[in-house]
């Protein structure tokens, strides 16, 4: 994990953070490709790191599912609302935890 530089993590925290906003579907439809190919990169990684980092990885699975462009879960707009906000939040609280762990 110390190889990944940090806007592996904020930047799809930032793509979730626009998609709050209405904007065409197309930009859902990246969101969520970005957003699914990341966690899962990341998460991949996580478990091959300590058993703290491990288990932080596990809601960026979560994430991964959620936001998987294959087989989308369909929910109202509201409900979206927070889980983009949310899912931001992981990737955020994860590279945070990731960060201070190599110290």
């Amino acid at each position: 994990m110390k190889s990944l530089p940090a806007f592996v993590w904020i930047v799809p925290a930032i793509i979730l953070v626009v998609a709050i906003a209405r904007l065409p579907y197309g930009y859902y439809t990246f969101a969520r490709i970005v957003t699914c190919v990341t966690a899962v990169l990341i998460a991949v990684l996580g478990f091959k790191e300590p058993p703290v980092i491990q288990a932080a990885s596990i809601p960026l699975i979560l994430v991964a599912v959620l936001f998987n462009p294959f087989l989308p879960i369909h929910l109202a707009r509201g409900t979206w609302f927070y889980l983009d906000l949310v899912a931001a939040g992981v990737f955020l609280a994860h590279l945070v935890l990731v960060r201070r762990s190599q110290l």
